[in-house]
């Protein structure tokens, strides 16, 4: 019985450890990930204008950006437009 004990307790400490370790590893996962977030933004916006924004944000940009340009290709197609039918 004796031996029992002192085994469940050696396998109770090596669980222990394990679990240590493996909080470990995930806090060593998660810090290198922000890193290569982090590295990959500053390749992609070396100035750090789009740094405080959120995917709120960029989307709302990107549908005014969008809007803009479909209003300025139909205004410059309408001008173009004109402009052959003067001929």
């Amino acid at each position: 019985m004796d031996g029992v004990t002192k085994e469940r307790d050696s396998l109770l400490e090596q669980v222990k450890v394990r679990n240590e370790q493996i909080a470990g590893l995930e806090e060593k996962l998660r810090t290198s990930e922000a890193t290569a977030i982090t590295e990959e933004e500053k390749k992609l916006d070396p100035d750090g204008a789009y740094a405080g924004f959120n995917r709120v944000d960029f989307v709302r940009i990107v549908l005014d950006w969008q809007g803009s340009v479909v209003e300025v290709s139909s205004s410059q197609f309408r001008n173009a437009v004109a402009q052959i039918k003067l001929l």
